[in-house]
């Protein structure tokens, strides 16, 4: 069996790869980067460590990769691919199904085809639905209905964590790349064509449903929360930060909000919630992943959005009168996140310094000054002024 990755960051090159090598599964790399397939190219091998279990790792031999604005070839390796996997950033979804939508169009221009699928790996809400829409958008009538006939275009959930070195001065290859000890891929099965691939460590599940938004508001929503709390503590990683005796107390509450908003509010069944947010809370506590707050915490203008990951399940939490106090908390702290390195964080607080916190909840969070959660996070920000980790000056 044959698969292409598209994107060959840490989850592709590795979560994604580990996967398909236990499975004996020949890899293809496509990434925009051309530095990336460069390096790839000519070092040709590289390390997949596993966090805390070095007997564990894989050594990805044989590695060939180009590059993804290269349609002709995408069209060519596709034609004899069984799955494309794309680990590309939810955000890059329209860009990657209109790039795959060529590359489509060129495989049956040559005649090549064939029962096919393509498996979303990103952290965000409907993908797949993105992708398709921007895929399908390149092809004519004809060519959709040979699309939906034997494409398959479905999700996969991402529960591992992919880092970069825990000692950046050891690395000796810089394609190496380390990853959790948790090799578990679920798969939405309804959305495959053909027959299913006897995969171990891969998930198809029946009722895939809910699952990515559980997996957002449960794991995403906890990490997010970690990182922005410890980043006002001065701590540099996220295990440290959840295991510290200020957050510890505070991620409890957090699990108890979310357990009760997605069990009453998504109708989930409250032993799956449970042992979801289970494994969450032990993957972030675990201090054998050394995952940097700065990576965790990037972009919060995206993750402060009305249907992210801070206010998302928040609002689902007041829908069933749950108060979502912890969580309201970390979205306050997200308010505050600097980091001179990282575009969106300057530009919310240039945002913040300007027009104030109640322009950022208004456009950003998309809440208004007489919702309950819009008060919720502004007592936030007291509590966190009262606890003595919020210090400077707060233009409500």
């Amino acid at each position: 069996m044959k698969v292409i990755i598209l994107g060959a960051g840490r989850i592709g090159r590795g979560f994604v790869t580990q996967i398909m090598l236990l499975n004996h599964v020949q890899i293809t790399y496509f990434d925009v980067m051309d530095p990336m397939v460069k390096q790839l190219n000519e070092i040709g091998s590289y390390t997949i460590h596993v966090l805390g279990h070095p007997e564990k790792d894989i050594v990805n031999t044989n590695v060939t990769a180009y590059s993804a604005n290269d349609i002709e070839k995408l069209a060519e390796v596709w034609a004899d691919a069984d799955f494309v996997f794309t680990a590309c950033g939810g955000k890059n979804m329209p860009t990657v199904g209109k790039t795959l939508g060529k590359a489509y169009k060129t495989m049956l221009c040559n005649g090549k085809g064939h029962v096919t699928n393509i498996i979303t790996c990103e952290n965000w809400i409907e993908p797949a639905r993105d992708l398709k829409q921007a895929l399908e958008a390149e092809l004519n009538e004809d060519e959709k209905r040979m699309f939906e006939k034997n494409v398959g275009v479905g999700e996969a959930v991402i529960l591992c964590t992919g880092t970069g070195a825990p000692d950046p001065s050891l690395l000796t290859n810089p394609l190496d790349t380390w990853i959790q000890n948790f090799p578990y891929l679920p798969m939405d099965k309804a959305a495959i064509k053909g027959n299913l691939p006897n995969w171990e460590y891969v998930d198809f599940v029946d009722q895939f449903g809910n699952l990515l938004t559980q997996k957002l508001y449960t794991n995403n929503t906890s990490c997010g929360s970690i990182a922005y709390l410890g980043h006002l503590l001065g701590e540099k990683y996220l295990a440290v930060a959840a295991n510290s005796p200020e957050i510890a107390p505070i991620l409890d509450e957090i699990y108890e909000e979310i357990n009760q908003a997605l069990i009453k509010g998504m109708g989930i069944d409250e032993e799956s919630q449970l042992a979801f947010s289970k494994r969450a809370k032990a993957k972030y506590t675990d201090l054998d992943i050394v995952d940097p707050i700065t990576r965790i915490a990037r972009d919060p203008l995206r993750k402060l959005k009305p249907n992210d990951r801070l206010i998302g399940p928040s609002k689902i939490a007041l829908s069933v009168g749950v108060e979502p106090k912890a969580i309201a908390l970390c979205t306050a702290a997200a308010l505050f996140y600097d980091n001179p390195e990282d575009e969106s964080a300057v530009q919310l607080q240039k945002m913040r310094k300007q027009y104030g916190i109640g322009y950022i909840l208004e456009n950003v969070c998309g809440l208004k000054p007489d919702e309950k959660l819009y008060t919720m996070i502004i007592d936030g920000i007291h509590e966190l002024q009262k606890r003595g980790w919020l210090k400077e000056e707060v233009n409500l």
